[in-house]
Protein backbone atom coordinates (compact mmCIF):
# COMPACT_ATOMS: atom_id res chain seq x y z
CA UNK A 1 0.00 0.00 0.00
CA UNK A 2 1.43 3.39 -0.99
CA UNK A 3 1.84 6.28 1.39
CA UNK A 4 -0.98 8.22 -0.33
CA UNK A 5 -3.37 5.24 -0.09
CA UNK A 6 -2.55 4.88 3.62
CA UNK A 7 -3.31 8.56 4.20
CA UNK A 8 -6.58 8.35 2.26
CA UNK A 9 -7.62 5.23 4.17
CA UNK A 10 -6.88 6.88 7.52
CA UNK A 11 -8.82 9.95 6.37
CA UNK A 12 -11.88 7.87 5.50
CA UNK A 13 -11.80 5.97 8.79
CA UNK A 14 -11.45 9.13 10.84
CA UNK A 15 -14.16 10.99 8.88
CA UNK A 16 -16.72 8.32 9.62
CA UNK A 17 -15.67 8.11 13.30
CA UNK A 18 -15.56 11.83 14.14
CA UNK A 19 -17.23 14.23 11.73
CA UNK A 20 -16.85 17.21 14.08
CA UNK A 21 -14.17 18.79 11.88
CA UNK A 22 -16.40 18.89 8.81
CA UNK A 23 -17.76 22.28 9.94
CA UNK A 24 -14.32 23.78 10.51
CA UNK A 25 -13.15 26.28 7.89
CA UNK A 26 -9.37 26.03 8.18
CA UNK A 27 -8.95 29.24 6.16
CA UNK A 28 -10.09 31.12 9.27
CA UNK A 29 -7.20 29.85 11.40
CA UNK A 30 -4.22 32.10 12.06
CA UNK A 31 -0.67 30.93 11.47
CA UNK A 32 -0.16 30.42 15.22
CA UNK A 33 -3.27 28.25 15.46
CA UNK A 34 -2.21 26.23 12.43
CA UNK A 35 1.18 25.54 14.02
CA UNK A 36 -0.49 24.68 17.34
CA UNK A 37 -2.73 22.12 15.61
CA UNK A 38 0.28 20.52 13.90
CA UNK A 39 2.23 20.54 17.15
CA UNK A 40 -0.63 18.77 18.92
CA UNK A 41 -0.78 16.11 16.19
CA UNK A 42 3.00 15.65 16.36
CA UNK A 43 2.89 15.36 20.15
CA UNK A 44 0.01 12.91 19.99
CA UNK A 45 1.29 10.66 17.19
CA UNK A 46 5.03 11.23 17.22
CA UNK A 47 7.08 12.86 14.49
CA UNK A 48 7.28 9.90 12.10
CA UNK A 49 3.60 8.95 12.34
CA UNK A 50 2.61 12.62 11.95
CA UNK A 51 4.60 12.80 8.72
CA UNK A 52 2.73 9.75 7.44
CA UNK A 53 -0.80 10.91 8.27
CA UNK A 54 -0.17 14.48 7.13
CA UNK A 55 1.46 13.39 3.89
CA UNK A 56 4.39 15.79 4.18
CA UNK A 57 8.16 15.46 4.14
CA UNK A 58 10.27 15.64 7.31
CA UNK A 59 11.69 19.02 6.36
CA UNK A 60 8.27 20.41 5.55
CA UNK A 61 6.84 19.44 8.93
CA UNK A 62 9.88 20.96 10.64
CA UNK A 63 9.47 24.18 8.61
CA UNK A 64 5.74 24.36 9.37
CA UNK A 65 6.27 23.85 13.09
CA UNK A 66 9.02 26.48 13.28
CA UNK A 67 7.16 29.10 11.24
CA UNK A 68 9.53 29.02 8.28
CA UNK A 69 6.63 28.19 5.95
CA UNK A 70 2.90 28.74 6.27
CA UNK A 71 0.94 25.54 6.93
CA UNK A 72 -1.30 24.84 3.89
CA UNK A 73 -5.05 24.41 4.37
CA UNK A 74 -5.04 20.75 3.26
CA UNK A 75 -2.33 19.86 5.80
CA UNK A 76 -4.35 21.52 8.58
CA UNK A 77 -7.45 19.62 7.43
CA UNK A 78 -5.58 16.31 7.61
CA UNK A 79 -4.24 17.27 11.03
CA UNK A 80 -7.76 17.97 12.35
CA UNK A 81 -8.79 14.46 11.39
CA UNK A 82 -6.31 13.18 13.95
CA UNK A 83 -7.59 15.31 16.81
CA UNK A 84 -10.82 15.17 18.73
CA UNK A 85 -12.93 18.26 19.23
CA UNK A 86 -11.68 18.80 22.78
CA UNK A 87 -8.06 18.88 21.64
CA UNK A 88 -8.96 21.35 18.90
CA UNK A 89 -10.66 23.61 21.45
CA UNK A 90 -7.61 23.44 23.72
CA UNK A 91 -5.08 24.50 21.08
CA UNK A 92 -7.13 27.01 19.06
CA UNK A 93 -7.95 30.30 20.74
CA UNK A 94 -11.41 31.83 20.95
CA UNK A 95 -11.34 34.29 18.03
CA UNK A 96 -9.68 31.79 15.69
CA UNK A 97 -12.24 29.18 16.69
CA UNK A 98 -15.06 31.62 15.92
CA UNK A 99 -13.49 32.30 12.51
CA UNK A 100 -13.01 28.60 11.82
CA UNK A 101 -16.63 27.86 12.71
CA UNK A 102 -17.90 30.67 10.47
CA UNK A 103 -19.25 32.95 13.19
CA UNK A 104 -16.67 35.63 12.39
CA UNK A 105 -16.04 36.01 8.67
CA UNK A 106 -12.59 36.52 7.12
CA UNK A 107 -13.28 40.26 6.71
CA UNK A 108 -14.02 40.53 10.45
CA UNK A 109 -17.79 40.89 10.10
CA UNK A 110 -20.08 38.80 12.27
CA UNK A 111 -22.71 36.33 11.14
CA UNK A 112 -25.57 37.94 13.08
CA UNK A 113 -28.13 35.26 12.30
CA UNK A 114 -25.86 32.60 13.80
CA UNK A 115 -25.19 34.68 16.91
CA UNK A 116 -28.91 35.37 17.37
CA UNK A 117 -29.66 31.65 17.03
CA UNK A 118 -27.05 30.95 19.71
CA UNK A 119 -28.65 33.54 22.01
CA UNK A 120 -32.10 32.02 21.38
CA UNK A 121 -30.67 28.63 22.28
CA UNK A 122 -29.10 30.14 25.40
CA UNK A 123 -32.52 31.28 26.63
CA UNK A 124 -33.39 27.59 27.15
CA UNK A 125 -30.28 26.89 29.25
CA UNK A 126 -30.44 28.49 32.70
CA UNK A 127 -26.67 28.53 33.31
CA UNK A 128 -25.91 30.11 29.93
CA UNK A 129 -28.76 32.60 30.36
CA UNK A 130 -27.34 33.70 33.73
CA UNK A 131 -23.85 34.00 32.22
CA UNK A 132 -25.15 36.23 29.41
CA UNK A 133 -27.07 38.41 31.87
CA UNK A 134 -24.00 38.81 34.11
CA UNK A 135 -21.91 39.70 31.06
CA UNK A 136 -24.51 42.26 29.93
CA UNK A 137 -24.70 43.86 33.37
CA UNK A 138 -20.90 44.06 33.70
CA UNK A 139 -20.30 45.41 30.19
CA UNK A 140 -23.49 47.31 29.27
CA UNK A 141 -24.78 48.62 32.62
CA UNK A 142 -25.47 52.21 31.50
CA UNK A 143 -27.06 51.09 28.21
CA UNK A 144 -29.38 48.74 30.10
CA UNK A 145 -30.38 51.53 32.51
CA UNK A 146 -31.21 53.81 29.60
CA UNK A 147 -33.28 51.09 27.94
CA UNK A 148 -35.17 50.42 31.17
CA UNK A 149 -35.67 54.14 31.91
CA UNK A 150 -33.63 54.05 35.13
CA UNK A 151 -31.76 57.22 36.14
CA UNK A 152 -28.07 56.58 35.41
CA UNK A 153 -25.84 56.30 38.46
CA UNK A 154 -23.58 59.06 37.11
CA UNK A 155 -26.36 61.64 37.61
CA UNK A 156 -26.75 63.01 41.13
CA UNK A 157 -30.00 64.63 42.13
CA UNK A 158 -29.48 67.27 44.83
CA UNK A 159 -31.76 69.97 46.24
CA UNK A 160 -30.15 73.41 46.09
CA UNK A 161 -31.21 76.68 47.70
CA UNK A 162 -31.00 78.49 44.32
CA UNK A 163 -33.64 76.16 42.90
CA UNK A 164 -35.87 76.77 45.91
CA UNK A 165 -35.51 80.55 45.40
CA UNK A 166 -36.40 80.12 41.72
CA UNK A 167 -39.58 78.22 42.62
CA UNK A 168 -40.65 80.87 45.16
CA UNK A 169 -39.83 84.11 43.37
CA UNK A 170 -38.61 83.91 39.77
CA UNK A 171 -40.91 81.28 38.32
CA UNK A 172 -43.24 82.99 35.84
CA UNK A 173 -46.39 80.89 36.19
CA UNK A 174 -47.60 79.28 39.36
CA UNK A 175 -44.97 80.29 41.88
CA UNK A 176 -44.66 77.94 44.82
CA UNK A 177 -45.67 79.75 47.98
CA UNK A 178 -46.45 76.93 50.36
CA UNK A 179 -43.58 75.58 52.46
CA UNK A 180 -45.39 72.23 52.48
CA UNK A 181 -45.19 72.06 48.65
CA UNK A 182 -41.48 72.93 48.76
CA UNK A 183 -40.86 70.19 51.31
Amino acid sequence: MSKRELIDECDLELQSASPWFAGVDVRGLSDDSRRAVLQRVKDKLGFNRAIEVLGVARGSLYNYLHGVRRVPDEVVSRALRNLDEGEFNEVVGGLDRLRALGIVRSDGSIDYSLILQAIALASRDEYLKQSILKFAVQNFREDLKRMLGIVPSSIKLAWERGFEEFLKERKKRGKVTSPKTLA
